[in-house]
């Protein structure tokens, strides 16, 4: 009986205290920050992070500073802020593990990033996230094309392709000859009661052209008028098709880029691109490997090209998660490893690349923008082609299983709800600025045409020029053999004034004979 009665307070004894002890642990998992003092890992890049340093004090500044600061501030915690061991977001390689600021946290050298950290699933597997405080896409960072750069000397020919122009010449060669055919086998026919004077392959020729450039009179019979007729409908249709599309593409003078999506890089060699290394970017990439998709293609693409991979890819010592399949995302990786500036290093660099031309730099959206708006010091000469794709978000990383993690959520997604994000992002991403897609340098339609674009329709007006004095030279030279060889005289060119000299000169002489006979007489 009492050992009964000791039994039952004991398992109550028990319950009670674990009742009362879960409170604790719960307390245990959601410590406060308040009061304490945190490692902070970051890493450059423009706006989030600039670090300057100044007489061996290094500073920091930037859109990730500021929001750090507010954090701070509200939640009642000191820290300090370090910087990545490798200077990269963090990505995993074999021989080595993770890197960059990921790795700082998941080897305990950090406790807690802020940063433009992208979240992944790769990532979630060794870190923890918060709730985003930043979506983005990647984008694509170019020079502006400058319309005036260089000229096509033969614009006037690219309204019609090379296989159009060849069928229009040998259309006009076809009915020149058919014209011809026409007239031989209607006075042939006919023993000559039907013959087309003046009508032979010279003037079937010229009469073919001559309906090009407006002149219609056809000679001979109704059958070649008919013929002529046909060739004149043909004729409207392609000068009218031709001065419309020339037109259009003299007067209309954009800025458009024929590349506007990753799409349009593939089948191209005129414009080389990139990423940079060890970004949450190359990582998916490279977990796209092999997929049948755009990237899949362009990757798949770039490995027939005629160069080989670079040295940046040797040194980058990644291995894809995932092979044998065919992405969009996987070939465009592909194709970004052989390219010489494939794999960029640096972010100035890639810049700097940038700016000489002829290549594109695919990066996160919000450092292609602040690349672009913070460029007037260089005349605006960078743009961002196309919109963003592949969307993501940046958030704060903790490690795995971190007590901090709510509580920074929380006050992330107040900051976000009061606007004190937004208040940040219009400090780091003005509206003012250089023009985000090169509007700013663009041509407008009415601008007038320089000389250069008329070069190539002058050096044809100049080479029909030469030849016709050619030619002139050649009827001067034969019509002077002509006339050598059949003993011709030349007409006399005496005007009628001389000719009545000529006389009377004559006359006079003829007289003073006369009496030069009488006188002997």
């Amino acid at each position: 009986m009492w050992f009964s009665v000791l039994l039952v307070s004991a398992c109550c004894a028990c319950a009670t205290g674990q009742i009362v002890a879960a409170p604790n642990a719960t307390t245990q998992r959601q410590q406060s920050l308040k009061g304490r003092f945190f490692r902070i890992v970051t890493f450059e890049e423009e706006p989030f992070a600039m670090k300057s340093t100044v007489n061996n004090v290094t500073s920091w500044r930037g859109f990730c500073v500021d929001f750090l600061q507010k954090l701070a501030m509200k939640l009642q915690f000191t820290y300090e802020l370090l910087e990545a061991h490798d200077g990269h977001e963090g990505t995993y390689h074999e021989d080595e593990g993770w890197t960059g600021a990921v790795g700082d946290i998941v080897h305990g050298r950090a406790d807690i990033i802020v940063a433009p950290l992208t979240i992944t699933s790769y990532r979630e597997d060794v870190i923890d996230f918060t709730k985003p405080y930043m979506e983005y896409g990647i984008g694509m960072l170019m020079k502006v094309p400058d319309a005036h750069a260089q000229h096509d000397y033969w614009a006037f020919l690219k309204p019609f392709e090379l296989e159009v122009w060849m069928t229009v010449i040998g259309c006009l060669l076809g009915v020149a000859v058919l014209m011809f055919l026409l007239a031989a086998m209607r006075r042939s026919f006919t023993r000559g009661a039907l013959s087309d004077d003046g009508v032979n392959l010279g003037t079937t020729v010229w009469l073919s052209v001559g309906w090009i450039t407006g002149d219609i009179a056809v000679p001979g019979g109704i059958s070649i008028r008919v013929l002529a007729l046909a060739w004149g409908i043909f004729t409207l249709v392609v000068v009218n098709t031709y001065t419309a599309n020339l037109a259009a593409s003299l007067t209309v003078k954009s800025l458009q880029t024929s590349i506007n999506s990753p799409g349009d890089l593939i089948g191209q060699t005129e414009v080389g691109y990139g990423i940079f290394k060890d970004s949450a970017f190359q990582s998916f990439l490279e977990h796209q490997d092999g997929f049948e998709t755009l990237y899949g293609k362009l990757w798949k693409e770039i490995q027939m090209q005629e160069h080989g991979l670079q040295q940046t890819l040797h040194e980058s010592n990644s291995t894809p998660y995932i092979t044998g399949f065919e992405t969009l995302y996987g070939k465009l990786w592909k194709e970004i490893q052989v390219q010489e500036h494939g794999l960029q290093q640096n972010l100035h660099e890639a810049v700097d690349r940038v700016r000489q031309g002829d290549y594109i730099f695919l990066h996160d959206g919000p450092f292609v923008e602040y690349e672009v708006l913070h460029d007037e010091a260089n005349s605006c000469e960078l743009m961002m082609v196309g919109n963003t794709f592949l969307h993501r978000s940046y958030a704060i990383g903790l490690p795995h299983g971190s007590p901090y993690t709510e509580e920074l959520t929380i006050s992330v997604l107040e900051m976000k709800e009061n606007g004190e994000i937004d208040d940040l992002t219009t400090k780091w991403w003005p509206a003012s600025g250089c023009d985000l897609h090169g509007g700013s340098n663009s041509v407008s339609d009415g601008e007038g045409h320089v000389i250069a674009e008329f070069y190539g329709i002058l050096s044809i007006l100049g080479a029909g020029a030469g030849l016709a004095l050619i030619v002139a030279a050649g009827e001067i030279a034969w019509f002077n053999w002509s006339v050598k060889k059949k003993k011709v005289t030349p007409a006399t060119t005496e005007t009628q004034e001389d000719m009545i000299r000529r006389i009377v000169r004559e006359c006079l002489k003829e007289t003073k004979m006369e009496e030069y006979n009488l006188e002997d007489g």
